[in-house]
């Protein structure tokens, strides 16, 4: 008999998740068009089973070289690591059961009505869960999607993408979870792992977080939390201490039920009480976390800190390709607590001397017009400006339409080229290079131009209040780094 061993202080162990070599789903739905045995068997390159009572053949997955379909998890001839239950409420005990018998180490619960359901007989099926599971079995859930791991080809919905990443994402809700992952593709943003725990009735947001912080292939940690336990806030400060003085992984966190109807409603989607709102923005400050106030937030944050690290932003250079478009982003910066500082007076000349058409301005915002047509002075100026030891990032505004031939000014055979190589300058000079190309039209082109440059970590935005917001939070970040060392 195995059983899975908690520390001495209350986290429990998960290391195993990166050694996970078969699954079992358990339930697999005709209804459903087998969805979760599809997905799952879509990628995962190591040895999966369906177990069904009654099912003997299941289109697509078992091909007669081998029996994939079984009547009972305890039929299953080989070990099973990793588990996704698809049944319901009332039969998941006994599953789960046969799972600590088998030696199963985790399993997902897809099954909602347990302490989610805001009833007694609920909480008492949640709390028979966790006793017939034994301390042998982990449990995702109940109410959760459990494990995303690309690297392992795990995930419970389709064409997720199999490319492993840095950045680990822990989240109550499997609908977040599923938002963020298709939403990271577009942005290139890759995850580690993806956890749905939902109620957390077992393994919870501190055991995954304090998992996440010790995973070698995690650099950055982003989570979706409505509440924790109240005997649980004791040890997620040790582990947060811990992050702080050893690990320094930065950890992005959006907290859901903040508001009065926030609060009822994450009682009522995963039983979680949400808290004093105080208490837990007081919790981040001392912990150094970054909070953000929407989904988007969170990836974007996680993007800017994956593309270009952890860093301070005060002094901003902007570049422009309108004088109008240059004033309101000068405000908007201003208005978050940066500077629009002048270049330094050497730099300044040099900049000078690369203007030369009328209506341009060649001082900080720069505004180069027309100028951006004769391509090779515009890397010259980036160049140029990047290198001025003051300026910290560069804010760069082109609308889609520039990558559009049928929308030159001038002929200009190189310009598209030469607007990748002064993307890149922000790379070559360590200093972030943040472009916003407008979703004004030629909506191919931008999708094109965002994708090239995603690739080569370079974050490209529709609006700048997207990513504005976020610039201070992070030189804050840095700042409170800078100071526990």
């Amino acid at each position: 008999m195995h059983v899975l061993n908690n520390d001495k202080d209350g986290l429990k162990d998960l290391s195993f998740i990166n050694e996970i070599k078969s699954i079992a789903v358990i339930g697999p739905s005709e209804k459903r068009n087998f969805f979760f045995l599809r997905n799952h068997a879509e990628n995962f390159s190591g040895n999966i089973y369906a177990v069904h009572p009654s099912l003997n053949q299941i289109p697509g997955f078992d091909d007669g070289t081998k029996n994939k379909i079984f009547k009972s998890i305890k039929e299953i001839p080989d070990n099973v690591d990793f588990v996704f239950i698809a049944v319901p409420a009332n039969k998941v005990i006994n599953v789960i059961e046969e799972c600590a018998e088998k030696g199963v180490k985790l399993a997902t619960i897809f099954a909602a009505n347990f302490s989610d359901a805001g009833t007694e007989e609920g909480v008492k099926l949640e709390q028979e869960l966790i006793k017939k599971a034994q301390n042998r079995v982990r449990i995702l859930g109940p109410n959760g999607l459990g494990l995303f791991y690309p690297k392992l080809g795990i995930a419970w919905r389709p064409k997720f993408p199999t490319i492993p990443g840095n950045v680990g994402f822990i989240a109550q809700s499997g609908g977040i979870c599923n938002l963020a992952v298709y939403s990271g593709m577009e942005l290139g943003i890759y995850f580690s792992k993806v956890f749905s725990f939902g109620n957390g009735a077992d393994v919870d947001f501190v055991d995954l977080l304090n998992y996440l912080m010790n995973d070698p292939e995690t650099n950055i940690i982003t989570c979706y939390l409505e509440g924790i336990k109240n005997h649980r806030a004791k040890i997620l400060k040790r582990v947060l201490s811990e992050n702080m003085n050893h690990h320094k992984k930065p950890i992005i966190i959006l907290k859901g039920g903040k508001s009065s109807m926030g609060a009822i409603a994450a009682k009522t989607h995963t039983a979680s009480i949400a808290g004093n709102t105080a208490i837990w923005k007081t919790l981040f400050r001392q912990y150094n976390l970054i909070e953000v106030d929407s989904l988007e937030q969170l990836l974007h944050a996680a993007r800017l800190i994956n593309f270009y690290g952890i860093r301070e932003y005060n002094n901003i250079a902007v570049f422009s390709i309108s004088g109008g478009y240059g004033v309101v982003l000068c405000d908007l910066i201003e208005s978050h607590g940066m500077r629009i500082p002048p270049f330094s007076p050497d730099i300044q000349e040099k900049i000078e001397n690369k203007f030369f058409m009328e209506g341009t301005s060649p001082k900080n915002p720069l505004d180069v017009a027309a100028q951006l047509f004769y391509s090779e002075s515009i890397i010259d100026i980036i160049d140029l400006a990047l290198s001025d030891k003051n300026i910290d990032a560069l804010i760069m505004d082109l609308p889609c339409w520039y990558f559009h031939p049928d929308f030159y000014v001038l002929p200009d055979d190189k310009l598209e080229k030469n607007l990748i190589k002064a993307f890149n300058l922000g790379h070559a000079h360590d200093k972030p290079l943040i472009p916003i190309i407008q979703r004004a039209n030629c909506p191919k082109h931008r999708e094109r131009i965002s994708s090239l440059l995603h690739d080569k970590k370079i974050p490209v935005f529709g609006d700048p209040l997207e990513f504005l917001p976020l610039l201070p939070k992070i030189t804050n970040y840095s700042r409170r780094l800078k100071d526990s060392c």
